[in-house]
């Protein structure tokens, strides 16, 4: 800002005052304006927008501390200079209480003190003013970035959620004889979720990973998979295997994470959390509460509790459904099964969120019944 653009209003209302403050300032090309009460100067202030007020106290019609309070409530920016022959540290408190950035005591001996301080508020003006530019453009900048990045973490989402559809799909394919076993053991694991009380976005995670469990068969050859009755030691020891390949394909370690910027994975911070939760079920869902499952032993709460929920699912409706080397159970007998093995092969507690939501798990075993 340069001098011929700065407006400068001084109100008092001693003439005398006003001319010398007036051609004082004037010499140093700031633009003056004069009022001679504080109800002409809060006018004055609201048409002509000055960038200095400088005022006295003692004024009629409206003093110097209704000014002040009329150009604070417009601006915080605007310096006020309170010049005042009562020379007062009451008056003097009350003003910078205000808002007053300088005060000054008439007679003012030396104007170059008066031409100092109007120096120095514009100044402090000038700074405040960069300083909240910088703060705005700073905001801007940060928003604008934070919104880049949700909007490429939702694009990653997106994408992570396609690849588990997609190796739901190839699942089905390979293992074809399950029909919707894959949507069924999705819906009720959400059911049992929320039922464990999960927020909206854990219970979505783990509806979109549990369909994945046995994306591992597709690494066992057909005539394992597909063989009707009972398979050998050999047979069943290959079998087992499908959990290590589920693990391997869903790992996030072998795919993705070395495409993506380390800066999104560190905003996100569970950014990856659905492709862990798809290959922990991959890798879990046959463990025992016991520590008798497969792949390896663990036990209780070892077992990650989406696999805990995902197995309770995945065998009831495995029970329930026909395949090459049986066919279905009755819903009785698949309830008794789940009620005997609780503690021993499924976790009780979530044993007992299934039974507790019986009903649900009925309808989505009706909705999705195999045609």
């Amino acid at each position: 800002m340069q001098d011929d653009e700065i407006t400068i209003l001084i109100i008092d209302d001693e003439k005398i005052i006003r001319q010398v403050f007036s051609y004082y300032l004037e010499d140093k090309e700031y633009t003056v304006i004069t009022a001679d009460n504080g109800k002409a100067g809060i006018e004055l202030f609201d048409s002509h927008n000055p960038d200095v007020v400088l005022t006295d106290l003692r004024m009629p019609e409206a003093d110097g501390l209704e000014v002040l309070e009329h150009v604070r409530s417009k601006s915080d920016e605007i310096p006020i200079v309170v010049i005042s022959g009562a020379n007062s540290l009451n008056d003097a408190v009350q003003a910078l209480r205000l808002g007053a950035w300088n005060y000054l005591i008439k007679p003012v001996q030396d104007l170059n003190l008066l031409g100092y301080t109007v120096s120095e508020c514009l100044e402090k003006a000038r700074l405040i003013k960069e300083n909240r530019a910088y703060r705005e453009k700073l905001e801007e900048l940060v928003e604008a970035r934070t919104r880049q990045l949700e909007r490429r973490n939702r694009q990653l989402d997106l994408s992570r959620r396609q690849i588990i559809g997609i190796l739901s799909q190839a699942a089905e394919y390979k293992d074809f004889e399950t029909g919707n076993h894959f949507q069924r053991v999705s819906e009720m694991a959400a059911v049992m979720a929320k039922g464990l009380g999960w927020d909206e976005e854990r219970v979505l995670n783990l509806q979109l990973a549990s369909p994945v469990h046995d994306i591992g068969k597709i690494g066992i050859p057909d005539s394992i998979l597909l063989k009707p009755g009972r398979l050998n030691d050999d047979e069943w020891h290959i079998m087992k295997e499908h959990c290590l390949f589920g693990k391997n394909i869903l790992g996030t370690d072998n795919f993705l994470r070395n495409e993506i910027e380390e800066n999104l994975l560190d905003l996100e911070g569970a950014s990856f959390t659905l492709m862990e939760t798809a290959a922990n079920i991959a890798l879990s869902h046959h463990e025992c509460w016991d520590g008798n499952g497969y792949p390896m032993g663990l036990k209780g709460s070892e077992i990650p509790i989406e696999a805990r929920i995902t197995a309770v699912a995945d065998v009831y409706d495995a029970l329930r459904s026909k395949r090459p080397y049986k066919d279905p159970w009755s819903e009785e007998k698949t309830l008794s099964y789940l009620r005997e093995k609780s503690g021993k092969q499924f976790d009780p507690d979530i044993v007992d969120v299934f039974f507790e939501n019986l009903d649900d798990i009925r309808k989505i075993q009706q909705r999705y019944r195999e045609e």
